[in-house]
């Protein structure tokens, strides 16, 4: 968050606050302004979750749940920029010499919490809260032309009724360590920013430009600034300002401008389907404010009761805390090697993606729990008196390693044990995923204990498509390439279906940024089986199930014609020929009869096999969970979808081949 600053504030801004001429007073703001970042990414991030993603959860038209997906992906951007507006100001504060900061107070938070006069809690999407995001990044007064002022001015007096902020100055004051003199977020911004250029920089800049967060480690949507004097400072701050409250047309994805889209978006489609006598229903009930175990009695929050959502927030709670001690850990520099900096940084940015969307997703389709009919949980953002920076390099990481087993091997048994949303296997795969790339660093005798849990796992291997999401797989234990390499195996993987991973096979978060859709396209080839009479053997064919690997046709084109019909003639050369092609065929959408006895595929071990360029070739009796099967299909083995296109999603139609997939690495 920020707001439109010039080179310096002007001198009708300047007049109303004192300028900053201590390094404590300085490191206050910032702190004040790392709280602010921290909590808006919180407050964004549950309003996203609370958004629909599917036409099967009800109330949306095909269309509108494609708006909905939309404003689902640009919130969690605004989201993401916030925790890099985070580590920007967490750079500032280390320049001068203080330590970056990530302690917040639990939601709720009232309007009072800072003199902007605006609450901070945690809501599912509304009317409502939209037009609070909109202030939350209003652009400072006189930044806009007065005609769009004006437009805004009853908005904020919606949003801000009954704060007065003379008396909320006077309590404040009365508590803080230092007078609050700014009334408006933009004062604030400018306060800060008169620090930087008020005390001597020979004086002020004190800290190690060593040991601030490195750009190359953060994979952000913009590249952090090193701080190194005023310059460098001033322009960190424009750096959040430009994707925060800037109106112009030059930043058209500034959080003021995709907020302000939005709320006209769903007044607009709240319009149209009101004339067409329906409603418009793109949320899903969450309840406002939850709470779990471990965090007190917070006024205005509602205890989440319903055990398996009891189980997931504490979960979601547990992997948040565990993701901010690693960043505090990336951020402190205590002796990680450049490789182990990369791990860290790499490591909390995927369990961010991987691990609390996925579980945020989860506890907004879970009951909240009989005191709340109809309604659902969501993700708490509990911060424990716990999370503080682990300062000993090697017992942080058999911390950290402990705790990512430990969440994988609960969010495993969870998903085993009881009925939960599908995104579950798929956080579990993402920790167990970013502990199995620790796992080397730290000393065996801590890192087999810890694993040896997960190793004892249910031997049964089972693959599940997560509706818009990757193939959840459960004790798979081998997975090889066209390369001849066998790949890294886990007791639960998430393999990329999206096309998109830039860790292919594995999926890495990418689904849900490009909106991935696993829905079927009607137009695909229709589910028939075929039956081919011979005189030695009756051979089976489904078009609908067919991945076009061409095997048959190249290999046997007598029997198996590429152009015309009938597709088979089944006498066309000996049964012995015909079998052999057909046991060769990945899809399993050939089979045959043979002497009364149906082919039923191959004993063999389990494997997924990541063809080149194509599909993932499933053989050996995997288990595949909800999805059905067309028609005379072979459950051995089968070929799975990972460019993203295929029309019979989940399993593939040979559309990579048409688009041109490539994946280099594999």
């Amino acid at each position: 968050m920020g707001i439109a600053l010039g080179p310096s504030p002007s001198k009708a801004t300047a007049t109303r606050f004192s300028a900053v001429d201590t390094r404590d007073e300085l490191l206050y703001l910032l702190t004040r302004a790392s709280e602010l970042e921290h909590n808006l990414a919180c407050v964004y991030l549950y309003a996203g979750y609370s958004l629909k993603s599917d036409v099967n959860e009800g109330g949306l038209t095909a269309a509108e749940v494609e708006a909905v997906r939309t404003w689902k992906r640009r919130i969690a951007g605004v989201a993401i920029e916030e925790m890099l507006h985070l580590a920007q100001v967490s750079n500032l504060i280390t320049a001068i010499g203080g330590a970056p900061h990530f302690a917040r107070s639990n939601f709720p938070m009232p309007a009072s919490t800072f003199p902007f006069g605006i609450k901070l809690t945690l809501e599912p999407f509304s009317q409502e809260l939209i037009e609070r995001f909109v202030c939350y990044e209003m652009p400072e007064e006189g930044i806009l032309p007065p005609a769009r002022s004006a437009e805004y001015a009853a908005m904020v007096q919606r949003v801000a009724a009954g704060f007065d902020p003379s008396e909320s100055l006077r309590v404040q004051n009365s508590i803080e360590p230092y007078d609050i003199d700014f009334k408006t977020v933009g004062e604030f911004y400018h306060k800060i920013e008169s620090g930087f250029r008020c005390i001597p920089p020979d004086r002020l800049f004190i800290g190690d430009p060593k040991v601030q967060a490195n750009p190359a480690y953060l994979d952000l949507p913009k590249e952090l600034i090193r701080v190194t004097d005023v310059e460098s400072a001033c322009a960190a701050i424009e750096m959040i300002v430009e994707q925060g409250e800037s109106p112009t047309k030059d930043h058209p994805d500034a959080h003021f401008a995709v907020f302000d889209s939005i709320r006209k978006e769903f007044a607009n489609l709240s319009q149209q389907a009101a004339a067409e006598s329906r409603t418009f229903q793109p949320v899903r009930p969450m309840v406002s404010n939850p709470s779990t175990r471990g965090f007190g009695a917070t006024p205005g929050a509602n205890r989440i009761t319903d055990p398996v959502g009891q189980e997931l927030a504490g979960l979601f709670n547990t992997t948040y805390d565990l993701m901010l001690m690693m960043l505090l850990r990336f951020f402190a520099y205590g002796g990680e090697t450049e490789e182990e900096l990369r791990l860290l940084a790499r490591g909390t940015l995927r369990m961010m993606a991987s691990g609390l969307r996925p579980l945020g997703e989860a506890l907004a389709k879970t009951p909240a729990g009989p005191e709340y009919p109809g309604l659902t949980a969501g993700p708490t953002f509990g911060f424990p008196r716990s999370v503080h920076l682990l300062s000993h390099k090697e017992a942080a990481w058999i911390l950290f390693l402990e705790r990512l087993y430990d969440i994988a091997s609960r969010l495993t048994r969870l998903a085993d044990e009881a009925t939960v949303p599908t995104e579950v296997p798929e956080a579990a795969a993402a920790l167990e995923s970013v502990a199995e790339h620790l796992t080397p660093f730290i000393p065996q005798k801590f890192s087999t204990t810890v694993k040896s849990e997960a190793d004892e796992r249910n031997a049964r291997t089972s693959l599940r498509p997560e509706l818009n999401g990757p193939y959840i797989v459960r004790n798979l234990r081998k997975l090889t390439n066209s390369q001849g390499e066998s790949l890294a195996v886990r007791p639960v993987v998430a393999l990329c279906r999206c096309g998109g991973s830039n860790i292919k096979p594995y999926c890495d978060g990418t689904h849900a940024r490009i909106g991935f859709s696993s829905a079927k396209d009607p137009k695909r080839t229709p589910d028939r089986l075929d039956r081919y009479e011979g005189q030695s053997i009756t051979v089976l064919d489904n078009r609908g199930t067919c991945c076009h690997f061409g095997n048959c046709t190249d290999c046997l084109p007598q029997v198996f014609h590429h152009d015309g019909e009938p597709f088979v003639t089944a006498d066309g050369a000996s049964a012995d020929e015909v079998e052999k092609i057909v046991r060769q065929c990945p899809s399993g959408a050939l089979g045959f009869i043979r002497d009364g006895v149906a082919y039923e595929g191959e004993a063999r071990e389990t494997e997924i096999y990541v063809a080149k360029n194509a599909s993932y070739y499933v053989r050996g009796n995997i288990d595949l969970e909800g999805e059905p099967m067309n028609a005379g299909a072979n459950r051995e083995h089968f070929a799975l979808c990972r460019c993203g296109h295929s029309k019979n999603k989940p399993f593939c139609d040979g559309t990579h081949w048409w688009i041109k997939f490539t994946d280099p690495d594999n």
